[in-house]
């Protein structure tokens, strides 16, 4: 007999249609643990994408550094001592460090409710002094126009970027904004392009709802003087930004005589570490779906391989003749494997089917954030390929006992059986 010839799939076919409701009843439990495999890996699979996407955009050896309030006395210093970054720390910091590579400063404003004007439009947003550098670190989608440059930031151009929500209250529909003046707190800058956020996380403040000016026109026209109270870094290409953070703010106290075990007076937060924790939880995630899934489709391979052990005691007499006629063991383990492996494959396909049809609706169910735009599928080629070979070696697994006790069975015994 040759596997899966046609006269054995005719005959399986018979055995399996000869007890219909067992062999739904027990496909049943396979067609709903791969069912169910499929789904849980979709949903974790697009609750993975959503949080990434949230945090997309942000170089991942990137730390965000800020001036705080000291909690310890230090040097003559009582605590609660209020600090912030000079113009002149940012040289002695690029030059102690032996991890960092981009240490970019930053200047944050907040205007009133009419502080950002144009025409008769107006609206209160946050504007930044950055340096073209920042934007290494956290990229943004530029809609129109272009980004900051050196020469803005050597010539002191009264130029600035705005965010789409920007655009949108000072601009009508469709109107080109490149070119064009707004006013800050009654100072006028020329629109030199329009921005969209490629991460919905905010630490520096909303892309959308944001006014971005040359640092050293920000610093000068809106009274900053020397001071900045934020500060980027990223690590220099194999160094962990955890390292790179510890230098960095090693050396600020250092400098802004600051208690070495005062963690709190230099705030900051790590994405090298927020990546790793969302990491984790995704391994997490998948391991949990995996299980269940697994779980819910071994009960139903067991079920298979329970029902085909009754199968071989009902047809004890039939194995049995065909063991007198002269039919070989590798004969009889492939008639009961291949009943098993087709029963396991027919309820799997369904319910792999099944299961990614389902996979195609999980984005609106599992995905919060209307704006999400899927960039993969809910579940991957590799994924269903996965899923089809778990799906062969169940119906084979599902068969070995079957198979094993039709081998036990002498030819003699199964005629005499009634």
């Amino acid at each position: 007999m040759k596997f899966f010839d046609t006269d054995s799939l005719h005959e399986i076919w018979a055995t399996i249609t000869r007890n219909k409701f067992r062999s739904v009843a027990t496909g049943f439990g396979v067609f709903w643990g791969l069912f169910m495999l499929i789904v849980l890996l979709a949903i974790g699979n697009r609750i993975t994408q959503n949080v990434i996407a949230q945090v997309d955009g942000f170089a991942t050896n990137s730390v965000f550094i800020w001036s705080g309030r000291t909690t310890e006395p230090y040097k003559g210093y009582r605590k609660g001592r209020w600090w912030s970054f000079q113009m002149s720390d940012l040289p002695k910091i690029r030059e102690r460090s032996q991890l960092a590579d981009i240490i970019s400063p930053a200047i944050q404003m907040r205007t009133g409710d009419k502080g950002v004007v144009r025409g008769v439009k107006s609206g209160g947003y946050q504007v930044n002094g950055v340096y073209p550098e920042y934007f290494k670190i956290q990229t943004v989608g530029m809609v129109a126009g272009r980004m900051l440059n050196e020469v803005d930031i050597e010539s002191r151009r009264k130029v600035c970027v705005i965010g789409e929500t920007v655009y949108e209250t000072l601009f009508n529909p469709g109107e080109n904004a490149i070119g064009e003046f707004i006013r800050i707190n009654g100072i006028y800058f020329q629109v030199i392009g329009v921005v969209e956020p490629v991460s919905s996380a905010s630490i520096f403040g909303r892309v959308e709802e944001m006014v971005m000016l040359p640092f050293t026109v920000h610093q000068t026209l809106f009274g900053r003087g020397d001071e900045f109270y934020f500060l980027a870094v990223t690590s220099k290409k194999g160094v962990k930004a955890t390292d790179a953070e510890a230098e960095v703010k090693r050396i600020i106290r250092e400098i802004k005589d600051i208690s070495p075990t005062d963690g709190p007076a230099v705030g900051g937060v790590n994405v090298e570490h927020q990546f790793n924790m969302f990491n984790m939880l995704f391994l997490g995630i998948n391991f949990l779906m995996w299980m269940v899934g697994l779980g819910a489709l071994m009960s139903g391979i067991i079920g298979i391989s329970n029902i085909m052990l009754v199968t071989v005691r009902e047809r004890m007499r039939e194995i049995g003749v065909r063991r007198a006629l002269g039919a070989k063991p590798w004969n009889i383990i492939v008639q009961i494997m291949s009943e098993s492996f087709l029963l396991t494959a027919i309820a799997g396909m369904i319910g792999l089917m099944l299961g990614l049809a389902v996979s195609l609706v999980v984005e609106k169910v599992v995905v919060f954030d209307p704006t999400f735009v899927p960039t993969d599928p809910a579940i991957s080629f590799g994924l269903a390929v996965t899923a089809m070979v778990v799906l062969i070696l169940s119906g084979v697994a599902a068969g070995l006992l079957p198979a094993w006790r039709a081998l036990k069975i002498k030819a003699i015994d199964a005629i005499r059986d009634e």
